[in-house]
């Protein structure tokens, strides 16, 4: 131990007696820690660290798929879900939820003082919190026998609605809240920290402001009407799949005994809850993780070539110390001993570092990445920073301490400190910067991937507009509109009033906007082979007015939209895609075909019909679920013959959209003043929601690319400065025998271009090797796209050489008689 604090204190002398050697390494090697630890803390935190919720390991989402090409989803239908209950033995409990889409609540304003305002609500089973591990902070969970059809009115509020709407009312528990003009009572409040976290693909539900117990006829609800998220909690020691095993037996079972899951090849699927929410994002942050490794890998390098550098200084030192009886166990132990305490500095420096780009990708990360408020510094993150320090001062320090650990001692004190080991330590800083140049080279060529795909996506035309479209929400409560014709009246008026505002050029309705998640599928049939497979295939459900296709700039490759007469006095017709028209009628014209869809006889159950619809028109297919790629296909019908309570606003506007949302609000409480307008945003900031994540990822590979690239030249330029000075006395006797600058200059800038050129190679065929780990990134561009590899080789080459050219033009100012007496 004493030898220890010895080499330690010997370490902090060395480095404070120079400090600008100090200073630049703890520098690098800050930013490298640093990125790392930001990193790692957003990896934890999304993807290791379990879900904030009691015995999380052991919670599942179960998904229902139907047929090789049919719908696959986390929903299930509630007489499903019963069975579920009632058959299953790997499961402690099984819970369901859905969501309503929102309720107007007066806040105990009766008067009409204030307009309603929407909020989210959430219909949960009883157990839904207790398998979740929720204990109200106020009042109580739900009660089995509120969670059946009639049940009583009641409800529990989230955390952040019952201190923002009732300023944190301790008393609050068993008072009344006007809810769709009707007085539900309030039975608990939530605890602060509870947020129900979901798989992007659930369809209805949502992490909401008021929670409220199902209340459906689950004898009566159709088993091909998926509308529950269902969750399960494993029995302790029962594995996912053994589960799964349990599952499949429970399918086939239904699949014997129902017709419809027979039909539809029934599957039903146990994924683990964490994994479920956080896979679509697994792949960028793992990407990233391994750019900010290389990150690091580069920073070691650099200081590795800085400690190789200053070894040549301290050969006679080192070798007087061996000369002494210094052992070279000893020498290495003093070496790695230095690089390690310089790896700690760079840690706690790298720490505030790391804090600070960790706020700074919170403040630039996209909504749609899971769990990113949850991620912060701990001691997890912490621990990984140290482990982090003491990997980076082995990397670097290793080569400079075996070097220094076999001094020559008759070379050093015959020849006055040059050895044959500079010529080795030469070579192997040649090598270091070779490897820098190549993994910031791939950094800088996954990054031109990024851009290139970024732009071709931005200039990409989802199949309709993207400007000038000003959009919002409303939910038609069916306790005041409870037939079709009421709706259908209130969507007349409601586009009529909205066409007469000044500023609006045309006017549509649909119950699902693009980009704005799962909607509702239904299954199809277009002959007898898929009429006796029903639920085998699914399409997209999409229920529009006439004018929302041209409103949204949506083509029609064939036939025509929907018109006025399109309601329930005609014939029902539908529109699809060309995706659909293409699968069902190939080569064939698609006008005039009749396709068997869901058909919704009323808002009442029990039941859903199949109907037939003609097909009327052929709409050139839009991407509404993902930028990047067809999901599946769609299927449009006029709201005015299967109308939906639920129901966004599309406004095209040719002035400003502040003042035309306010008209719109205006028209709606004309028409019904307890109808609350929510949601108001442009198609614009949709697209540009949904390109968040890709620019969350290209903007931090950008900045480790440019971060890499300026390491990897610092390198360069500290070699060919050194390469320069241990040449001077060749350079002087070159200039002395004539040589001219220009020879002189060419000299030194051949050997940085032999560096960076091997340096290039290599990192190009590094990243052909494993550029495909970009692939799912990019959007058509290939992941070997020439002219990105050609240009991003080319800025490397041009930076790196740049930064040989102050050493170059020092190398001419060489003084041929100073240079003769060099030592």
């Amino acid at each position: 131990m004493n030898a220890l604090i010895t080499d330690i204190r010997y370490a902090l002398r060395l480095l404070a007696k120079t400090p600008g050697f100090t200073v630049v390494a703890v520098l690098t090697l800050a930013l490298g820690i640093g990125a790392n630890t930001a990193m790692f803390s957003v990896i934890h935190s999304v993807l290791l660290r379990p879900l904030p919720y009691l015995q999380a390991d052991r919670l599942t989402s179960i998904w229902n798929d139907y047929g090789s090409g049919g719908q696959s989803l986390p929903a299930v239908s509630p007489p499903d879900f019963r069975d579920y209950q009632q058959r299953c033995r790997t499961f402690e409990q099984l819970a369901a939820a859905t969501g309503g889409g929102g309720a107007a609540v007066d806040f105990g304003t009766t008067e009409g003082d204030e307009r309603p305002q929407q909020v989210t609500v959430g219909f949960v089973s009883a157990n839904l919190f207790p398998i979740f591990g929720v204990n109200p902070l106020l009042g109580r969970n739900f009660l089995p026998e509120e969670a059946v059809l009639n049940g009583p009115n009641v409800v529990i509020l989230s955390y952040g609605f019952w201190q923002r709407r009732f300023g944190g009312d301790v008393n609050i528990v068993g008072k009344f809240l006007r809810y769709n003009q009707q007085d539900v009572t309030i039975v608990g409040v939530l605890p602060r920290d509870f947020h129900l976290q979901l798989p992007p693909e659930t369809l209805l539900l949502r992490d909401s402001e008021l929670w409220r117990p199902v209340q459906i006829p689950y004898d009566n609800f159709p088993r091909n009407l998926t509308t529950l998220a269902v969750f399960g909690k494993l029995n302790p020691g029962v594995t996912v799949a053994q589960a799964q095993s349990e599952m499949d037996g429970i399918a086939a079972q239904l699949r014997s005994e129902h017709e419809v899951h027979r039909t539809s090849g029934l599957r039903i699927r146990v994924v683990p809850l964490q994994y479920d929410i956080v896979k679509h994002a697994r792949t960028s942050l793992l990407i990233l993780l391994g750019a900010v490794g290389l990150v690091l890998l580069i920073a070691c390098a650099n200081v590795a070539n800085l400690l190789l550098a200053r070894a040549s200084a301290r050969e006679r030192e080192v070798a007087l110390r061996a000369a002494l009886g210094a052992g070279r166990g000893r020498l290495v132990r003093q070496v790695l001993t230095e690089a390690l305490v310089l790896a700690l500095l760079g840690g706690a420096a790298g720490i505030f570092v790391g804090s600070s780009a960790l706020q700074l990708l919170l403040d630039l990360h996209p909504a749609n990445v899971p769990r990113l408020a949850e991620v912060h510094l701990d001691g997890t993150v912490l621990a990984f920073s140290f482990a982090a320090c003491a990997l980076t001062g082995v990397l670097f320090g290793i080569l400079p301490a075996l070097q220094l650990g076999k001094p020559n001692l008759s070379d050093v004190l015959k020849e006055g400190g040059k050895t044959s080991a500079s010529v080795s330590r030469s070579q192997i800083r040649r090598v270091l910067v070779i490897s820098e140049i190549a993994l910031s080279l791939m950094l800088l060529l996954g990054a031109g991937l990024l851009i290139r795909s970024f732009f071709r996506l931005e200039s990409a035309r989802p199949g309709f507009d993207t400007t000038n479209i000003l959009t919002m929400r409303m939910n038609i409560p069916f306790n005041r509109y409870p037939k079709f014709e009421s709706v259908i009246d209130f969507t007349r008026k409601l586009q009529d009033s909205v066409r007469n505002i000044p500023g609006v050029e045309s006017v549509g309705i649909i119950n699902r906007l693009p980009l704005s998640g799962s909607g509702p599928q239904t299954p199809y049939a277009y002959d007898a082979a898929t009429e006796q497979a029903w639920e085998s295939i699914s399409a997209d459900w999409r229920v529009v007015t006439p004018g929302y296709f041209e409103t949204m700039g949506m083509q029609l490759a064939h036939g025509r939209s929907f018109t006025e007469e399109d309601d329930l006095k005609h014939p029902f017709v539908t529109v699809v895609d060309e995706l659909l028209a293409n699968h069902a009628w190939p080569n064939q014209n698609p006008i005039g075909k009749r396709l068997q869809v869901m058909y919704f006889p009323g808002f009442n159950f029990p039941g859903l019909n199949r109907s037939y619809a003609e097909v009327i028109g052929v709409l050139k297919h839009p991407r509404v679920h993902d930028l990047t790629r067809d999901v599946r296909e769609q299927i449009y019908i006029s709201q005015y013959q299967q109308p939906n309570g639920q129901f966004s606003l599309a406004i095209r506007t040719k002035s400003d959209s502040a003042t035309v949302s306010k008209a719109v609000e205006g028209a709606v409480s004309s028409i019904d003043r307890g109808i609350p307008v929510y949601e108001v945003r442009s198609i614009e900031q949709s697209v540009s929601d949904a390109l968040a994540p890709r620019r969350f990822s290209l903007f931090l590979l950008l900045i480790f690319g440019g971060v890499a690239t300026g390491l990897a030249v610092v390198g360069l330029y500290g070699t060919i400065a050194y390469s320069v000075t241990q040449r001077t006395q060749e350079i002087g006797i070159r200039m002395a025998m004539g040589a001219t600058t220009h020879e002189v200059s060419r000299m030194v800038l051949r050997e940085a271009f032999h560096l960076i050129s091997i340096g290039i190679t290599a990192g190009l065929l590094a990243t052909v090797l494993l550029g495909r780990i970009l692939d799912s990134l990019l959007f058509e561009v290939s992941s070997r796209d020439p002219l990105t590899y050609i240009a991003g080789a080319a800025l490397i080459a041009a930076v790196s050489l740049l930064a040989c050219l102050l050493p170059a033009r020092r190398a001419t100012q060489v003084d041929p008689m100073l240079a003769l007496r060099y030592e």
